[in-house]
């Protein structure tokens, strides 16, 4: 009899022992499992920001052509060839992306296709134009270009709204993780509870091996409430983890992702002090943007790349007190005893770096936690990438680059906005057309380079004679336009007349030189009293614009009731 209990305690103790081990492989495969869905999230993200930026490529490069048709600005075919020379490399990396999913990837073709016919289509709108003029060059624009944008725009559509489902699968698996998790936890500890208690019970029946029961039972107690106290922090760290990365998801500032990162840091290594570095656009130094907790090792507010290891070689850098490891330069060495523990590990997203997290303590505990810490880190710079290019999308999409003003795009969609707005509040609105006075023999005789100088000065003087509400922006070439909601004929009048002064007193430096002063000719429109349609208001402050080039520039006129007269003055 005791020989077949020693038997059934032996397997009862290997079963428990198997059991906690099956537990501990379904958490490891199901955090692997995890990590792998949030790495698919970061792919399906970086797709639709792809695709997102070819859009904006070929946005780009349709309005500089038709800026080019409707200006001649050789500038402007500039533009409109390095967004077309961009686009086949943008195309490549987005069929690289969605190689492993073959119905992307026939779909990404069909829109290779699709953009390489749009660009055909405005390659021949330029060869009739070179031959034909403007006229040939519109009327080879038909419903054939109309149906190419339409489909490039649906396929665009379509690509995304694939990734956006893929999104959706993805975060069902990682619940599907979760679950198992739990599962595990639920099924598994239970049972092995069980056959500890049975194999202590015979143990315990045992007289002449007592001392040693208690004693196996005790660590197997020990073991079990180890156990569990491991599996319920590593299964509430994993739920706060995805918790932190669902809601990074949602960030639409950088400044909300630092301060949920800053949070999340904070509990999950409670003895240590953090701070988290930016790398400034100069690429040269570390700057300190969010800090929590005590450090035990101060680290500067500011300091050089190459100060730190991690920043060197890419990768996190962990440095245990009592090692002979060479630390970090940023960090400060005490001139008596070892260096404590510490931590660098460096936010990279899209090959490029964004930042650093740094974390001190006066103990190795934290170092346990680093693989949470790890992926905590590579969200949140998924995060920070991801918002960054938003961010350059959105400025791109509305601004000129050149002078800063806004483009003829958000000129339209805003004349409209703002017209509406007065309208049902029954204000005035005013509509200036400024053009700066031969600004073609301007450009002829001190070159492009010249003539960049001058708009680039006067879209820094417009803005500064501007109100916060006014709405500058840049019509074409040498022409701009300044909407001034809520301006009574007075006040636009006194802004035109003050911006014609400024510019008669603009003095531009150009390669050390001061170039010649210029003049600005301005037409003046208001609403209701010239027209209640943006293009009303804009052929009315045109045709005032050319009456102040007839009567001799560097003027100010206002559009009358019915316009009259020539517009073809320069």
């Amino acid at each position: 009899m005791p020989q077949r209990r020693r038997l059934a305690n032996r397997l009862g103790l290997l079963a428990a022992a198997l059991i906690f081990v099956a537990v501990g492989v379904g958490v490891v495969l199901g955090a692997q499992r995890f990590i792998v869905d949030a790495n698919r999230v970061s792919h399906t993200n970086e797709v639709i920001a792809l695709v997102v930026a070819i859009e904006a490529q070929l946005r780009d490069g349709e309005a500089a052509q038709r800026g080019y048709l409707l200006t001649d600005d050789v500038d402007y075919l500039a533009d409109y060839q390095r967004s077309r020379d961009d686009l086949p490399e943008l195309l490549a990396k987005l069929q690289a992306l969605v190689r492993d999913n073959p119905d992307q990837s026939r779909r990404v073709l069909a829109w290779k296709l699709e953009i390489e016919r749009r660009l055909g289509q405005m390659d021949a709108t330029l060869g009739n134009y070179a031959t034909g003029g403007l006229m040939s060059a519109q009327r080879s624009i038909g419903q054939e270009a109309r149906r190419t944008s339409a489909a490039l725009r649906a396929q665009a559509r379509q690509l995304v709204a694939s990734e956006q489902q893929l999104l959706v699968q993805r975060a069902e698996s990682s619940r599907s993780s979760a679950n198992l998790l739990r599962a595990l936890a639920i099924l598994g500890i239970p049972l092995g509870l069980v056959i500890i208690a049975v194999v202590y019970g015979w143990l315990v029946a045992e007289i002449r091996h007592r001392a040693r029961a208690e004693a196996d039972g005790d660590d197997a107690r020990g073991d079990l409430l180890r156990n569990i106290q491991a599996l319920e922090q590593h299964g509430a760290d994993l739920n706060e983890l995805s918790r932190y990365g669902g809601m990074l998801q949602s960030c639409v500032r950088a400044e909300e992702a630092i301060g949920l990162a800053t949070q999340y840091f904070s509990r999950l290594l409670p003895a240590t002090g953090g701070t988290l570095y930016r790398i400034r656009a100069s690429q040269d130094y570390a700057e300190e943007v969010a800090h929590w907790g005590e450090h035990a090792i101060n680290g500067p507010a500011m300091f050089p790349l190459p100060d730190c290891w991690a920043l060197r070689r890419g990768q996190p850098h962990v440095h245990r007190a009592h090692h002979e490891l060479l630390p970090c330069s940023h960090v400060a060495t005490p001139s008596l005893g070892a260096t404590p523990s510490y931590a660098c590990v460096p936010l990279i997203a899209q090959g490029s770096q964004l930042g650093l997290l740094y974390l001190s303590s006066h103990g190795d505990a934290f170092l346990a936690r680093m693989d949470l810490v790890k992926t905590a880190a590579e969200q949140l710079s998924m995060a920070l990438s991801s918002l960054e290019l938003q961010a350059r999308l959105r400025v791109q999409s509305i601004r000129e680059p050149l002078t800063g003003l806004f483009n003829r795009r958000y000129l339209e969609e805003s004349l409209a906005r703002e017209l509406a707005r007065c309208e049902r509040r029954h204000m005035p609105l005013g509509l200036m057309m400024l053009d700066l006075d031969h600004f073609k023999r301007f450009n002829d005789l001190h070159g492009h380079a010249g003539g960049d100088a001058l708009l680039s000065e006067f879209g820094r003087l417009l803005q500064a004679l501007s109100r916060d509400e006014d709405i500058a922006c840049r019509y074409g070439g040498e022409e701009f336009t300044l909407i001034l909601p809520e301006a009574d004929p007075i006040t636009v009048q006194a802004r035109a007349e003050a911006i014609r002064a400024g510019v008669e007193g603009m003095r531009v430096t150009h390669l050390g030189q001061e170039l010649p002063p210029v003049t600005v000719s301005i037409g003046v429109a208001m609403f209701p009293q010239h027209g209640g349609l943006g293009e009303s208001l804009m052929r009315q402050a045109d045709a005032a614009l050319y009456r102040a080039k007839r009567a001799g520039r560097n003027r100010v006129e206002t559009a009358t009731l019915d316009p009259a007269g020539d517009q073809s003055a320069a």
